[in-house]
C-alpha cells in the first residue's frame, strides 16, 4: 500500500512531536489518537499503526494546551507507509504511518497549527504535557 515515486512536497516539513486525535469522516464514531511527526503548509505525517485507504478524508484535532480551543483541520490520506515485521518464520508488513494532505484548510486553523509546531520545535517541548482532546472517546 506504500506509494513511491518522485518527491512531491511543495513546502518544507517541520519536524515535531505533537499528539493528535483523528476521525474517519465516513465513520465518525471511529476516533484514533496518534503522533504528528512532521508538518508543512500542505499536510502532515502521522506516526500511526492505523492505515486507512488512500483518498480517505479525516478530521484532525490538536489540543494546543489546557483551556485553549482545539485546532481542527481536514486531511486526505495520500500515502500509507509500511515496514516489514518478522513473525516467526514469516515476514509481514505493518503500518508505520500515514501522510495526509490538508483538504481546503481554514487559513486561521492552519496558521495556529503551524505556529504551535514552530513553538514546540524552538522551545524543545514535545508531547509531554500536550494531550489531544478527548472528544469522541
Amino acid at each position: 500500500m506504500t506509494e513511491s515515486g518522485p518527491e512531491r512536497r511543495r513546502s518544507p516539513r517541520t519536524p515535531v512531536e505533537l499528539r493528535v486525535e483523528f476521525r474517519h469522516l465516513g465513520r465518525p464514531s471511529e476516533t484514533y489518537a496518534d503522533i504528528i511527526r512532521n508538518l508543512s503548509h500542505g499536510g502532515v505525517f502521522l506516526d500511526s499503526s492505523v492505515g486507512l485507504p488512500l483518498g480517505t478524508t479525516v478530521e484532525l484535532e490538536v489540543s494546543p494546551g489546557p483551556g485553549a480551543r482545539a485546532i481542527r483541520i481536514a486531511g486526505e490520506v495520500v500515502r500509507v507507509e509500511e515496514e516489514p515485521v518478522g513473525t516467526g518464520s514469516r515476514v509481514t508488513a505493518r503500518t508505520r504511518g500515514m501522510a495526509l494532505s490538508f483538504k481546503d484548510p481554514d487559513p486561521g486553523e492552519l496558521n495556529r497549527l503551524l505556529g504551535l509546531a514552530r513553538h514546540l520545535s524552538t522551545s524543545g517541548e514535545g508531547t509531554h504535557g500536550r494531550h489531544a482532546s478527548s472528544a469522541g472517546r
